[in-house]
C-alpha cells in the first residue's frame, strides 16, 4: 500500500529531549496580559465583537469571522478588555491588529460552550484551522466542493524537535479516534487512515490498539517533510495530487492530529479553541509540551521551562525546517504555533556559516520533494524574473526547507522562495507583470 514520496531528505529527529515530557496546563497568573492576534488564520481578519472594559469569560467569541475564508476567535481566559484595536508582536507581519486582555484572578476550568450541533456548524462556531502551521480554516475542508472518500489523519511529525502531537497521540488516543470517526461518519467516508513516523512506535501501538480496525495506522519511514500534505497522500495512497489540484480532487481530505482533537473538543465539549499543545525545546533548561492559551506572550512558556540554558542567539516559532525565526519574546501563542525552538548563541555560531557562493552542485535538485529547480528558482528570484519564476513553478513550492538543509553553500533558498512568492502574490493583485 505504501508508496514512498518523492525525494526528500533525513534530517536528525532531535526529539529525544521532549517526547517522554507530558504534556503539562501552564498557570495563568492574574494580571497577565494577552494579546490576541485577529490573524489566526488564512484569509481575511477576525472583526472584534468586543469593546475596552468588557468582562469576558474563558470561550467567549471576541471576534467573528469576517468572512468566507476567516475564523472566530474565543477569549483564552476569564479577564477584561484592554482594547479591540491594538497592534501587536507578530511573526507572519511583524505586527498584526490584536485584541489586548488582562486575565482576572478568578480562573477556574469552566468556558462559554458552544451552541452548535452540526458538525461543520460547530466547527465553524470554534474558530478551529489547520493546527500542523497552515491555519486554513476547518470548516471548508469539511464541507468539500467534491466528496472524498478518505480521510487521511496527518500525525508524521516530521519537524526535527517538536513532539507535541505525538504526546496527544498518546495521552488523548480514545478522543483523537472518536474525532476522526466523527468526521468519517458526517462525510460518509469509506475509510479513515491514520499515519505517522515509525520514530513513533509507542503512538501506532495506542492507536492500533485502542482503534480495534475501526480506523487503519500506518507506521511510516523517517523522512522529511513526511508530513507534507500532498507527500503524506503520495505516501499512504500511491495517488498524486496533480498540479494546481487540491486533495479532495483525489479523494482525500487531509487534517493533522491537532485539528482532529479539537473537532473532538468542539463536538462532544461543546468547547471552542483557546488552548493548543505547544513543544517548548532546543536550548531550555527542561524541555516540555506546554498546553498553554492562545494570547499568552512565548517568554511565559520558556520560563516555565527553566527559562534559557544560556544566553539565547534565536527562537525559532515552529520547527527548524520550516519555522520562523521570533523577533520578540512577546509574540503570543496562536493558532498555528506548535513549536519552539531556543537556540543559544554557542551552538548557532558553531553550527551556521554564513552563505557562500552556489557552487551548481544540484543537491537541491536531488532534494526537493516538488520536484523544482531552486538553484534556478534562485537565479529568476535574484533578479525578480516573476514571469520565469512562474514558468519554472515557483508556487508550488512548499517551503519545507530542504533544499537548505543540503545545500553545501549554506545559501537562504528557503527564505528567498517564501519572499519572492508573496510578491508574486502582491504584482498579481495589483494587476502588474513582473520580470
Amino acid at each position: 500500500m505504501n508508496s514512498k514520496f518523492f525525494r526528500g531528505v533525513h534530517p536528525p529527529d532531535m526529539k529525544k529531549s521532549s517526547n517522554a515530557a507530558p504534556i503539562e496546563a501552564i498557570e495563568v497568573q492574574a494580571g497577565m496580559n494577552f494579546f490576541i492576534p485577529l490573524t489566526q488564520h488564512t484569509g481575511i481578519p477576525a472583526r472584534p465583537v468586543v469593546k475596552k472594559g468588557q468582562i469576558v469569560r474563558t470561550g467567549e467569541l471576541i471576534a467573528e469571522a469576517a468572512g468566507f475564508i476567516s475564523a472566530n476567535i474565543h477569549s483564552p481566559v476569564n479577564g477584561v478588555i484592554n482594547a479591540a484595536d491594538v497592534f501587536a508582536d507578530y511573526p507572519m507581519n511583524t505586527r498584526a491588529q490584536a485584541i489586548s486582555l488582562t486575565a482576572s484572578d478568578n480562573q477556574n476550568t469552566d468556558f462559554v460552550p458552544l451552541k452548535e450541533d452540526l458538525l461543520v456548524n460547530t466547527v465553524k462556531a470554534a474558530g478551529i484551522v489547520g493546527m500542523g502551521g497552515a491555519m486554513f480554516p476547518s470548516h471548508i475542508k469539511l464541507s468539500p466542493q467534491k466528496k472524498p472518500d478518505i480521510l487521511i489523519v496527518n500525525g508524521a511529525e516530521c519537524e526535527p524537535y517538536l513532539t507535541c502531537d505525538h504526546r496527544l497521540m498518546l495521552e488523548r488516543t480514545p478522543e483523537l479516534i472518536r474525532g476522526a470517526l466523527t468526521i468519517k461518519e458526517s462525510l460518509k467516508l469509506k475509510r479513515v487512515i491514520m499515519g505517522t513516523e515509525a520514530n513513533k512506535a509507542d503512538a501506532v501501538n495506542a492507536l492500533r490498539t485502542t482503534g480495534q480496525n475501526r480506523i487503519e495506522v500506518i507506521s511510516l519511514p523517517v523522512k522529511y517533510p513526511q508530513g507534507g500534505e500532498r507527500q503524506l497522500i503520495k505516501s499512504i495512497t500511491g495517488k498524486e495530487v496533480p498540479e494546481g489540484k487540491l486533495p479532495v480532487d483525489v479523494g482525500v481530505i487531509v487534517h493533522n492530529v491537532s485539528t482532529v482533537l479539537a473537532v473532538h473538543d468542539a463536538v462532544y465539549m461543546h468547547k471552542p479553541l483557546t488552548h493548543r499543545v505547544v513543544t517548548v525545546t532546543g536550548g531550555v533548561k527542561k524541555p516540555k509540551n506546554i498546553l498553554a492559551p492562545i494570547g499568552m506572550p512565548i517568554s511565559c512558556l520558556i520560563d516555565a521551562c527553566g527559562g534559557p540554558d544560556g544566553d539565547i542567539e534565536k527562537v525559532v516559532l515552529g520547527g527548524p525546517m520550516t519555522g520562523i525565526c521570533a523577533h520578540s519574546l512577546n509574540i503570543p501563542v496562536y493558532k498555528g504555533l506548535n513549536g519552539i525552538v531556543v537556540y543559544l548563541k554557542d551552538a548557532v555560531k558553531r553550527k551556521t556559516p554564513s552563505p557562500r557562493p552556489c557552487i551548481r552542485c544540484a543537491r537541491c535538485v536531488r532534494a526537493c520533494p516538488a520536484g523544482l529547480s531552486p538553484v534556478t528558482l534562485e537565479n529568476f528570484a535574484a533578479k525578480e524574473m516573476y514571469k520565469e519564476l512562474a514558468v519554472w513553478k515557483l508556487m508550488d513550492c512548499i517551503e519545507c526547507g530542504a533544499c537548505n538543509y543540503v545545500c553545501p553553500s549554506f545559501r537562504h533558498l528557503k527564505n528567498i522562495f517564501r519572499l519572492s512568492k508573496k510578491k508574486i502574490a502582491v504584482t498579481a493583485a495589483e494587476g502588474k507583470n513582473g520580470g
